[in-house]
């Protein structure tokens, strides 16, 4: 019996031989047709538009390096392009005159977009995904196709901050809403300068600055003039020409607040208003504040005028003297030191010596629908003015500054009155006259550069004498 049971287990050996050799050809069979019918997408959509006479309309990018299964030939067009829709993922359109469109698969993604301060919708906001964009109609609203869940949608409008959110952000369902920030960006300072002439500067807070050492003439001025030129400025004007009845934006002239070197004054002119009786040249700056006065300066309800004298030493004398049509003057910038100056300045009118033609002319302007006119036959008149300035500036230290200012200005009218009573000639004699006075002490210390303490200490008198 041994040796049939030899014989068998050789047989049966035989058998597992023949049947692992056959799963193993089979195996290698299947792998080697997969690897034969593996192929680019390109190349099966070539072999599709000659078999079927379709036409194929993509973007290279679209299917790019995509290696598929061949698909069965068997298979209706119809079939095939399912299939391919399967192994690819992307989306087959047909269109007219055998056409068919590949591009990638989309999904759709909506949205309202408001801001986040008020809450309001924003309008014609662009959204932008890729190459694919969409804008917010009135209501802010948005919808846009998404070609690649990897896409950053970047959400912009001109006024607001622009803001990327991913796919993930977007609600599949329904459509929220996207809050933009507004961007708000702070200015740069702005001053112009030369408004007008040289010497005229605009500030960056609305307020117009005169710098008489670099002043060039305004036309229609035959000399520099502080408040004949503030008038050249927009919004300002005087109803009747004159200095002292300066209407700021439709104000009364005394609803501005004139200031000299922080001292407030109640006189501006002489000649009654036609010259200024602040000197020119001991007044190097003149700052104009159209309304918006601010609450230190107290009543500049309608606008202010600060004038302001020299604020550093100079290191060298300096002097000079005049004589015009109407005044004579003189000014000396007097140094006291490395840390001291003081400067004098001061005119009187000629009309004692001499009557010009402007004089004359000035004079008939005052006098205008007045008694002055009405008995300038018979009458001796007289008029003169005048104006002392005086300003001491002490530096101790660097942090120290202590400033006196004085200023004395004077308007005198006289004449005789003449009239018949009773057969006899009458004579009554009328003036007038304006006189200011003011002194004032500033004591300025500065501790930091964010820190700083100013004392002002200061008397105004103004008197108006009239007689008949």
């Amino acid at each position: 019996m041994d040796p049939p049971t030899l014989s068998f287990i050789l047989v049966k050996s035989k058998y597992l031989l023949f049947i692992t050799l056959l799963v193993a050809l089979s195996a290698f069979r299947i792998s080697a047709q997969e690897i034969a019918e593996t192929k680019l997408l390109i190349n099966i959509l070539t072999d599709l538009q000659e078999r079927y006479g379709y036409q194929f309309n993509y973007a290279s990018e679209t299917i790019e390096n995509i290696i598929i299964p061949e698909p069965n030939k068997e298979l209706t067009f119809e079939e095939t392009i399912k299939y391919l829709e399967q192994q690819t993922g992307l989306q087959f359109s047909t269109l007219p005159n055998k056409f068919i469109s590949i591009k990638k698969s989309s999904a759709e993604l909506c949205g309202y977009v408001r801001d986040k301060d008020t809450g309001e919708p924003i309008a014609f906001c662009t959204v932008q995904a890729g190459r694919v964009s969409a804008l917010t109609n009135e209501t802010g609203f948005f919808k846009i196709d998404i070609n690649n869940e990897n896409e950053t949608l970047y959400i912009r409008h001109l006024g607001y901050k622009t803001l990327d959110r991913s796919y993930a952000f977007f609600k599949k369902e329904d459509c929220g809403i996207i809050y933009l920030i507004p961007n708000r960006q702070q200015l740069s300072e702005i001053i112009l300068y030369d408004y007008l002439i040289r010497g005229i500067d605009k500030l960056d807070n609305g307020s117009f600055e005169i710098d008489f050492n670099q002043f060039s003439i305004l036309p229609g001025l035959i000399e520099s003039d502080v408040l004949q030129s503030i008038q050249a400025f927009p919004g300002i004007i005087s109803i009747n020409e004159t200095v002292s009845n300066i209407n700021i934006r439709g104000g009364t002239n005394d609803q501005n607040l004139i200031l000299w070197d922080d001292i407030k004054m109640y006189q501006s002119g002489h000649f009654f208003g036609l010259i200024s009786m602040y000197n020119p040249q001991i007044t190097q700056k003149v700052k104009l504040q159209k309304n918006g006065t601010p609450s230190s300066y107290t009543d500049g309800v309608s606008g202010t005028i600060a004038m302001t004298t020299e604020q550093s030493i100079n290191p060298t004398f300096k002097a000079n003297i005049g004589i015009n049509f109407t005044d004579a003057n003189g000014f000396a910038d007097i140094p006291l030191g490395n840390n001291s100056s003081i400067q004098l300045a001061a005119r009187k009118s000629i009309s004692d010596f001499i009557e010009t033609p402007t004089y004359t002319q000035y004079f008939d302007r005052i006098s205008q629908d007045t008694e002055v006119e009405d008995n300038i036959n018979n009458s001796d008149i007289s008029s003169d003015f005048y104006d002392a300035s005086m300003r001491w500036l002490y530096k101790p230290s660097e942090k120290d500054e202590l400033q006196l200012n004085f200023i004395n200005a004077n308007n005198e009218l006289v004449f005789n009155e003449n009239e018949i009573l009773n057969s006899e000639v009458e004579t009554r004699q009328s003036s007038l006259n304006q006189n200011s006075i003011a002194g004032g002490l500033r004591y300025k210390r500065t501790w930091s550069n964010s820190f700083s303490t100013l004392l002002n200490i200061y008397e105004s008198d103004y008197k108006l004498k009239a007689i008949n």
